[in-house]
C-alpha cells in the first residue's frame, strides 16, 4: 500500500500573533472504529499507541465511534486529528476538515465535521482539524489487521511522532489548510 501524505505548507500563530512551534500547540488525536471488524480498528490502534507515548501537549483517545461527549475535549485544543479506516481508495489520505454549519442532532453516530460543528455550536470555538483515512482491506469479524493496513499504520505512526515532537514552526496555507512540516516543502509525496 502506498502511504500518501497529501499536505501543504502552513504556519500556526498563537493568540497574540506570535509564531509558535508544534510542541507549543495542544493536540487531540481521536482514532475510531471497531476493533472487532479487523481493519476498521486501525484508528483505535493508532490512538492507543500515541497515548502510550505520553507526549506533552498531545492527548490521544481511542474510541469505538464518535460521540457528542468528545466536543468538550475538542474545544480545549488547538489542533485535532481524526484517524479512521476507509472503504475507498488505496492510499492513506490526510485531508483538512471544517465544522458543519448546521447544528447536529444529538445522536450516537457523528462524522468528524459534524462533531466539529457541535463543538463550535456548544463552545463557540473548535480546533483546526484533519482526517487521516487509511484504506482497509478486511472488514469482516476478527481482531487482527491486514498486512497492508499494518504497514500503513507503522508509517502513519512514524509521521505522527515527527509532527508531535517537531520544534519547527508550521505555516498555514489558507487555500488548502493541509498539514506539512517545513522539512517536507517538496510537492506532496508518496512513501512506499
Amino acid at each position: 500500500m502506498t502511504v500518501v501524505f497529501n499536505v501543504s505548507y502552513f504556519s500556526v500563530y498563537g493568540h497574540r500573533g506570535d509564531r509558535v512551534t508544534m510542541t507549543e500547540m495542544s493536540w487531540l488525536l481521536i482514532g475510531y472504529g471497531s476493533l472487532l471488524r479487523r481493519d476498521d480498528g486501525v484508528g483505535q490502534r493508532i490512538a492507543a499507541e500515541v497515548a502510550d507515548w505520553e507526549l506533552p501537549g498531545v492527548r490521544s483517545l481511542p474510541r469505538h465511534q464518535l460521540m457528542p461527549e468528545l466536543a468538550e475535549s475538542l474545544a480545549d485544543v488547538d489542533l485535532a486529528l481524526f484517524v479512521d479506516a476507509s472503504l475507498e481508495g488505496n492510499e492513506v489520505r490526510i485531508e483538512p476538515l471544517s465544522a458543519d454549519s448546521e447544528p447536529t442532532v444529538m445522536g450516537h453516530h457523528l462524522t468528524p465535521s459534524s462533531l466539529l460543528g457541535m463543538t463550535q455550536w456548544l463552545y463557540e470555538r473548535c480546533p483546526q482539524a484533519w482526517l487521516i483515512s487509511i484504506p482497509g482491506q478486511e472488514f469482516g469479524l476478527g481482531e487482527g489487521l491486514s498486512e497492508s493496513v499494518e504497514e500503513a499504520m507503522t508509517q502513519v505512526l512514524q509521521q505522527l511522532r515527527e509532527w508531535f515532537t517537531a520544534a519547527n514552526p508550521l505555516v498555514l496555507d489558507v487555500h488548502s489548510g493541509s498539514l506539512l512540516l517545513p522539512s517536507d516543502l517538496n510537492p506532496p509525496h508518496s512513501v512506499e
